[in-house]
């Protein structure tokens, strides 16, 4: 019996293996399936997706298809939840996929938002924050990317764009901080830049306060300052109360003369550049 024993459970192992080995299969054969190229997008290697489930089944394919990296910037809801489940590990291992992730600094004023930065970063997820970023992006290896301008999906696998959106990306990853600072709490880790203001005191603005100045500096309007910083119009405008009292001014055109005194701050020297 006890031989017997041995042998069911041997064999039960054996069925469970093969089990898994034919799921992992159809997952691979269904990602494989998602990025079958026809002869209309062969051409370009350029396809945007209106189809919401066809851009679903592309974000679930991600880490079947990733080899050694996955890069995103400013991930959609969506995304945030399977970067969660995504396999960690390092790019430099073989079999080893390495994940980079920047997201909008704004996050960190959510506790339930920095929370999920933190599980992430304990995942081996390695994450930075940025005030501004340009657009939605996951790039895997060199094989394919997600571009997600508003209110579309661009699908790419041309190589020169691939390489380019890698530079983006990196570009982004220089100027971007990582979530973690020596003696800083990560959800209250904000930059600084010193203005002179209305009343002659030197006033050391927040990260946001100084990204609000430069965008004002561009000439937009407070609706485009809103969606850049992704806050609620509300909110902008509580903040926006907030820096023209710390200034010492009572309109965005005073601000701006203030902003005018303080070169540096237009350069956004130390801070991401501002999308024309």
């Amino acid at each position: 019996m006890e031989s017997l024993s041995r042998l069911i459970a041997t064999q039960e192992r054996a069925l469970l293996a093969a089990d898994e080995a034919t799921r992992s299969l159809r997952t691979q054969l269904t990602a494989l399936a998602v990025h079958a190229v026809g002869p209309a997008q062969a051409a370009t290697d350029v396809e945007e997706i209106t189809d919401p489930a066809r851009v679903r089944a592309l974000l679930d394919s991600v880490a079947t298809m990733a080899r050694q990296q996955i890069r995103v910037i400013q991930p959609s809801v969506v995304a945030r939840r399977l970067i969660a489940e995504w396999p960690v590990g390092d790019a430099y291992e073989p079999g080893g996929v390495g994940v980079r992730t920047i997201h909008q600094s704004s996050l960190l004023h959510s506790e339930q938002a920095a929370g999920y930065l933190e599980r992430l970063s304990r995942r081996g997820v390695h994450v930075r924050v940025a005030p501004l970023l340009p657009f939605r992006l996951i790039l895997v290896d060199e094989a394919f990317a997600l571009v997600c301008p508003p209110s579309t999906t661009l699908l790419i696998r041309r190589p020169a764009l691939l390489q380019l959106l890698g530079r983006v990306f990196e570009f982004c990853w220089d100027d971007a901080r990582e979530l973690h600072a020596p003696s800083v709490p990560a959800t209250r880790q904000e930059p600084t830049v010193p203005v002179v203001g209305g009343g002659g005191r030197d006033i050391v603005l927040s990260e946001q306060e100084t990204v609000i100045l430069r965008l004002w500096a561009k000439g937009r309007q407070d609706v485009e300052v809103a969606r850049e910083l992704r806050v609620s119009p509300r909110t902008l405008r509580r903040t926006v109360s907030a820096l023209l009292r710390r200034l010492g001014v009572n309109s965005r055109f005073e601000a701006g003369v203030v902003a005018a005194r303080s070169p540096r701050l237009l350069e956004g020297a130390g801070h991401p550049p501002i999308p024309a």
